[in-house]
């Protein structure tokens, strides 16, 4: 059952689900660029629940989650999704993540993610949003493309030892 979204600022008593809604998008979006065994690595190093609660509750960091109600009058939803960034230059936020769970694809919550984190950034009087996106995530690109986002580059991005190929995106706000 799908219910209204609702996305808010993250607790560090996010932090399981996050992992698991990452966990989830990282393997349907990156599966057939990346091996399972990086994948699972990433995830481990990554999305270890206390390093993401650190990131979570850093006063640099914005953090938002996604959820969706799915019991009418519950207190609170279904996380299915979540976002982060950075004030990293003057004129720039960095886009760290942007991430939905796989089973919510198409239903609008990467792009209220987005939104929020657009709204935060306007609010930094930044004049762009920068984000890199892996080479082999159609997904990630495909939402990125369609929300507005010029890809201007290419760098190396290492994944737990990996090196990838990775699109640098750049949105004007």
């Amino acid at each position: 059952m799908t219910g209204s979204v609702t996305v808010r600022e993250a607790s560090a008593a996010d932090a399981e689900a996050v992992r698991e809604v990452a966990e989830a998008a990282w393997y349907a979006a990156l599966g057939g660029a990346l091996d399972p065994s990086t994948v699972a690595a990433a995830i481990e190093e990554y999305y270890d629940p206390e390093i993401v609660a650190a990131g979570i509750e850093a006063d640099a960091v914005e953090f938002y989650v996604a959820e969706v109600d799915t019991e009418p009058d519950a207190e609170g939803g279904e996380t299915v999704g979540f976002a982060s960034a950075e004030r990293t230059w003057a004129d720039e936020v960095e886009l760290h993540t942007v991430y939905v769970h796989p089973d919510r694809w198409g239903g609008g919550i990467a792009s209220a993610l987005l939104d929020r984190v657009e709204t935060w950034a306007r609010g930094q009087g930044v004049d762009r949003i920068a984000c890199g996106v892996l080479a082999g995530n159609a997904v990630g690109i495909g939402f990125f493309e369609a929300a507005g986002f010029e890809r201007h580059g290419t760098s190396q991005a290492e994944i737990v030892g990996t090196v990838c190929e990775e699109y640098e995106y750049e949105f004007q706000v």
